[in-house]
């Protein structure tokens, strides 16, 4: 098998996106990496991490794979799980404090108690698999930080989750308790519940 056919490999393996250390494993010097930069099979899209270059470049796959603890949550997971009609303006990440991350993006910094609560693995607008925080977590961050959420979009979101088929009801009072919003959240649901 040949440079090139191993890079294909590599790229069909991994959703179209290799690390330098992946080609390095496979006995591709970083000059020919550069060569096959030149020659336009592969693209670099960021420090260390190449795509196909035959792809769209998905913002998102690229985020999580530079960051590994960037978790996608508020308006761009309302976005991916279709709670919202809303394409966010920028991207919205949680990741634990004390770790940083480039970019301009809407950083949520959480202690590591709230940081894997409501993890799920969920397809980007581009189809590759990426991390966001579940419906219900969303919800609670929502109605934890209403100043950042208008009364318009917050119902949206509520009418949409209420009318999902994939709705956890029981969940999202849990969480609500987690985050010290359960009587809040109660409310709403018993509301909703005489619709």
């Amino acid at each position: 098998m040949n440079n090139e056919e191993k890079i294909k490999m590599l790229f069909k393996n991994n959703n179209g996106y290799i690390r330098t250390n992946d080609l390095l494993n496979i006995g591709i010097s970083k000059p020919i990496i550069q060569s096959f930069i030149d020659e336009g099979l592969i693209e670099r899209v960021s420090h260390g991490i190449y795509m196909d270059a035959k792809l769209f470049k998905d913002e998102y796959y690229i985020l999580q794979k530079r960051y590994p603890f960037v978790i996608f949550s508020y308006n761009t997971a309302l976005d991916i799980l279709n709670l919202t009609n809303r394409i966010p303006l920028n991207i919205d990440v949680t990741i634990p404090r004390g770790k940083t991350i480039r970019g301009d993006y809407n950083i949520h910094y959480v202690t590591e108690k709230y940081y894997k609560l409501g993890i799920i693995e969920k397809v980007s607008p581009l189809g590759n698999p990426v991390r966001i925080y579940n419906a219900e977590r969303c919800i609670c961050d929502m109605l934890r930080s209403e100043d950042e959420f208008e009364l318009e979009l917050q119902n949206r979101v509520l009418n949409y989750y209420w009318n999902s088929k994939d709705k956890n009801i029981d969940l999202l009072l849990e969480y609500a308790k987690v985050f010290n919003i359960y009587d809040k959240v109660n409310t709403i649901v018993e509301v909703m519940m005489k619709w």
